[in-house]
């Protein structure tokens, strides 16, 4: 679909990726290995004015009410179930397409 993927594999070297590289959507681990995790990484990113636009989706090995409504409390905008299905990816890169 046209797409540039990055990889981050924990919450730290994530937020400076997306500080250095403004993606137009990030999927997100809400588990992280390391100190933060992927609420920490949308409360970051929330936090910060610049990052306001960007479409946030979680990904979950869980599929528990509180946990997603957890998620959508820290700031993002939909939440996945592993393992995510292709139709889904291919949902929100159609929903939150530029140009």
């Amino acid at each position: 679909m046209g797409c540039i993927t990055s990889v981050a594999f924990n919450a730290r070297t994530a937020l400076e990726m997306a500080r250095n590289g403004m993606p137009d959507l990030i999927f997100c681990d809400l588990r992280l290995p390391g100190e933060k995790s992927g609420f920490d990484v949308a409360a970051a990113l929330r936090a910060d004015a610049g990052f306001a636009h960007i479409p946030l989706i979680a990904v979950t090995g869980f599929d528990d009410s509180m946990g997603h409504q957890r998620a959508k409390d820290a700031g993002f905008d939909r939440v996945f179930e592993k393992p995510v299905k292709f139709a889904q990816i291919q949902d929100v890169l159609n929903t939150y397409r530029k140009g």
